[in-house]
């Protein structure tokens, strides 16, 4: 006899299956992570350290520095860059541009993984619809054989064990969204004869 799991207990069960869910995902990400290019690396590198405290703090203190230097106010150092600090803006012009392409690269490659994933969803819940469409088919069955009314006379469970048709779903809502996936139809040349 099969004793009925206690709420802790089954509460456990859950949070271990969330946690081996989130190592999968971990794993997937890590995966993901191990395939990067040097220049992907770099460019994670430097945006998790630019998006940080300390190089927002590096940059006030060089810039108090600069404008303490080349204003005069700090005695001793001889300007290098006076007013109005033509060397300071192209310097941060430069560093500028170069961050942007770092972002930009590491922005691309986390898009491409979350389009990865995005599929990888898309892919396991028409499995999911499959399987539970296939069951509801089969349970309308099991009901037929049984002469069961409320299960051979519903209406909705005979619509839900029906299979979608995902390119006909696909054409619609891209019809009844339309200028909001214009560009995202176009990009994957979609066509409504597919």
């Amino acid at each position: 006899m099969e004793q009925t799991p206690t709420p802790g207990a089954y509460t456990r069960h859950l949070l271990d299956r969330m946690a081996q869910r989130r190592h999968e995902i971990g794993g997937f990400r890590a995966k993901a992570n191990k395939h990067r290019t040097l220049a992907q690396r770099i460019a994670d590198f430097l945006t998790r350290k630019m998006g940080s405290v300390p190089f927002l703090a590096i940059h006030f203190v060089l810039f108090a520095l600069w404008f303490g230097i080349n204003l005069r106010i700090i005695t001793g150092a001889q300007p290098f860059d006076v007013f109005p600090f033509g060397l300071l803006t192209m310097l941060l012009t430069l560093e500028q541009s170069v961050l942007t392409i770092f972002i930009l690269i590491s922005q691309n490659r986390a898009s491409d993984l979350d389009e990865l994933r995005n599929e990888l969803d898309l892919q396991i819940n028409v499995l999911a619809e499959e399987e539970i469409s296939k069951a509801l088919r089969l349970l309308h069955l099991v009901g037929e054989h049984l002469n069961i009314d409320e299960i051979v006379n519903d209406n909705e469970l005979k619509v839900m064990e029906t299979t979608l048709d995902h390119k006909e779903m696909e054409k619609e809502t891209v019809q009844e969204l339309g200028e909001k996936v214009s560009r995202i139809a176009i990009a994957t040349q979609w066509t409504g004869d597919k």
